[in-house]
């Protein structure tokens, strides 16, 4: 097939943010065998000043006009905030069979979210999503809304921490403020006075035991990016998940594919439920609340060959079940209308699907 993916590619970056989601995506959809064409969404927009003064019309156009001569069978949005609700419109009565569905990874309560889908959803033949909490159904729209699982791909993901022979660090941890700039912005050190992953990791640093932190994107300490952050995370062997709240089911953001895709062993918080895919001390390390957690790190830094173990068959997991190929090959099972059943055979994460 022939699928537009129209997302935020970031070419302003070089490279920077190489590790985003929409690269996996394209990357599972064209070994799967699909031709894929992308179409970075923000950089069309800035290329043209017009479309900063005239609601990005010029956009719209090119979007149109790309529709018009690729043929896509399926136009696949990530994330593409530009793209009006009129432009979806026009798109459908180019081609009638067409296909139009949306990947999202932002938690649902948060960014606008849960409006975007709201609005978008009638326009849309499927979409999904990083989280699995009933509250999705809610945008649910004469189509269908299902969770899919941050994504791992060996060609980015590909360090395997646990086979290194030794480590100056115990355990990592990386917020991505800073994303547009790649610099830690004055806003968000404000911000950081009431985040509560802010909180709970300054907590383990003040902690009076024994831990090599590795933190960063905080504290003043500026957020590492691209091949400075493989070399920060290969000095580690255990990484902290932690989300921004409120805490919905499976909503983790995309740290658990880079640390996890990277070998190191999991901290993951018991509310996010995700134990009911990755199981709890063998593929990754659950937690509940600060006291609980500092213990754990105790224990697995006094037992190193034990949280290697578990670090390598949490990466084991997600490369075999969370792979790009896989779960775009579940996108287009969805859009075609596989049913539940199989979908539940095929796949070995929890299926949430609401229609």
């Amino acid at each position: 097939m022939k699928i537009l993916h129209i997302s935020n590619f970031g070419d302003k970056h070089n490279g920077r943010l190489y590790w985003n989601q929409c690269y996996k995506i394209s990357n599972g959809l064209i070994r799967n065998g699909h031709n894929v064409y992308n179409f970075s969404e923000r950089d069309r927009s800035r290329s043209d000043l017009l479309n900063k003064f005239n609601n990005n019309k010029k956009l719209q156009s090119s979007i149109l006009e790309t529709v018009k001569i690729y043929c896509p069978d399926i136009v696949l949005l990530g994330h593409a905030d530009r793209i009006h609700l009129e432009t979806l419109e026009k798109i459908r009565s180019i081609n009638p069979n067409i296909k139009i569905a949306e990947w999202n990874v932002d938690n649902y309560k948060l960014d606008n979210t849960e409006h975007k889908l709201k609005t978008r959803s009638r326009y849309l033949d499927g979409i999904f999503s990083t989280t699995a909490d009933i509250k999705l159904s809610e945008c649910v729209s004469g189509n269908f809304i299902t969770f899919f699982p941050n994504i791992v791909d060996s060609t980015i993901e590909n360090l395997k921490i646990f086979n290194n022979s030794e480590h100056k660090n115990d355990i990592f941890f990386a917020l991505s403020h800073g994303v547009g700039t790649g610099k830690l912005r004055k806003k968000n050190t404000k911000k950081e006075i009431n985040d509560p992953r802010v909180i709970f990791a300054k907590e383990i640093i003040a902690a009076n035991i024994d831990i090599k932190s590795n933190f960063f994107g905080f504290n003043n300490i500026s957020p590492v990016w691209a091949e400075e952050f493989n070399n920060e995370i290969s000095s580690c062997y255990m990484g902290l998940c932690l989300q921004r709240k409120p805490q919905l089911k499976y909503c983790l953001s995309d740290r658990i594919a880079q640390y996890g895709g990277n070998g190191l062993m999991l901290f993951i918080e018991k509310d996010t439920q995700f134990n009911e895919f990755l199981n709890d001390n063998k593929e990754a390390v659950f937690f509940d609340g600060i006291e609980d957690l500092l213990e754990k790190i105790n224990h697995y830094k006094k037992n190193k060959d034990e949280s290697l173990k578990i670090a390598k068959a949490g990466y084991n997991k997600l490369h075999t079940y969370c792979n790009e190929k896989v779960v775009t090959n579940y996108f287009l099972d969805c859009l075609l209308g596989e049913n539940l059943s199989n979908l539940k055979t095929k796949y070995n994460w929890p299926i949430h699907l609401y229609k």
